[in-house]
């Protein structure tokens, strides 16, 4: 733990994390090496590892990690709580063996920044109404793939931020996280709440319902790094499994999203109806927009690799935002972490 805690050091909430880990073998300890090198006495965490059913050695490798770290534990799922299932039903379990005053949530395949529960506590000990925070996130990688993936998670954040300046609540991401033990308790959490496959809007939403503030942060403190999707057939049911999510949002939102989703067959019509440069001027508009949203956040996170590839970003964008329409319509179930969901 490093010594250069802020002055209230003397005085840091218990936090538990929360970590759901299915068939992690390959992920697993990055992530836990990450949360083991926090800013942050282990007198006052709680680390809780999931392991849901794994086959590999996920639960080998848990157990070797934290044999020597009593701060660190594994809790193997057996028990379904509400009907949930995958990562809700995780998170059902882990809250019963929890201790802390904040619940912070991460994936596996993330890794943290060393001060990222000290950046993710601090909206909580502002604001003693706070219910949810949501961290930022981006892609880990060097291929061309990777980058656009990173952009994606990035922009999406960004606006997600701005709305949520002004109070309009859409969504919080669930691989960066955190929920005050009253705002989950509250919602009735996870043992109450129906099954969604998108656990972390439905959770989200239940807190905000409750009377609870929300917040949304970006900066170096709450910076993590996913690791990137790398088939196309897990992009697919990635992205699908989002827009179940995404088309439970005000209508105004489902149809920013298509408008963007379908953009190319626009561009076309308008080509065709009225003129080429009337749709090129469309284009670069649009353009323009996403590039300036996403681009403080770029620069406020000195992930300046990316700002070659923005506008070729744009390409990726029309491309699986239309391929991805066609998919969600598809009868195809969610096949995602080794499960098939309706």
């Amino acid at each position: 733990m490093d010594t250069n805690l802020p002055n209230y050091s003397t005085n840091l909430p218990k936090i538990s994390i929360w970590i759901a880990a299915r068939n992690e073998e390959s992920n697993i300890i990055r992530c836990l090496e990450s949360i083991n090198l926090q800013n942050y006495p282990s007198s006052q965490m709680q680390v809780l590892i999931g392991n849901d059913q794994s086959s590999d050695k996920t639960q080998m490798l848990v157990e070797n990690f934290i044999q020597d770290k009593p701060h660190f534990q594994l809790v193997n799922i057996q028990k379904t709580i509400n009907n949930q299932i995958g990562k809700a039903n995780v998170l059902a379990n882990l809250y019963e063996h929890s201790t802390g005053e904040i619940f912070l949530i991460t994936d596996a395949d993330v890794q943290a920044n060393q001060d990222w529960i000290l950046g993710m506590i601090e909206p909580f000990r502002q604001n003693s109404k706070l219910g949810h925070q949501v961290g930022i996130t981006s892609v880990e990688g060097s291929d061309i793939f990777t980058k656009f993936q990173s952009i994606d998670w990035l922009l999406a954040l960004s606006l997600l931020k701005r709305l949520a300046d002004w109070k309009i609540p859409l969504t919080g991401l669930g691989n960066n996280s955190a929920i005050s033990r009253a705002g989950y308790e509250a919602t009735g959490g996870y043992a109450t709440i129906p099954f969604s496959i998108t656990e972390d809007f439905a959770m989200f939403h239940a807190v905000v319902n409750n009377g609870y503030d929300f917040v949304n942060t970006i900066n170096e403190k709450v910076f993590s790094r996913t690791l990137p999707i790398t088939s196309l057939k897990e992009f697919a049911h990635q992205r699908k499994r989002w827009m179940v999510g995404a088309l439970q949002c005000p209508a105004w939102v489902v149809i920013s999203l298509f408008l963007q989703a379908l953009m190319i067959p626009i561009l076309l019509l308008i080509s065709w109806n009225f003129s080429i440069k009337m749709a090129l001027i469309l284009w670069i508009f649009k353009w323009l927009g996403q590039t300036l949203a996403v681009l403080p956040t770029i620069l406020k996170l000195k992930q300046y690799q990316l700002i070659p590839h923005l506008l070729w970003y744009e390409f990726y964008l029309l491309s699986w935002g239309l391929g991805m329409v066609i998919f969600y319509y598809l009868p195809v179930k969610v096949d995602w972490k080794g499960r098939v969901y309706n």
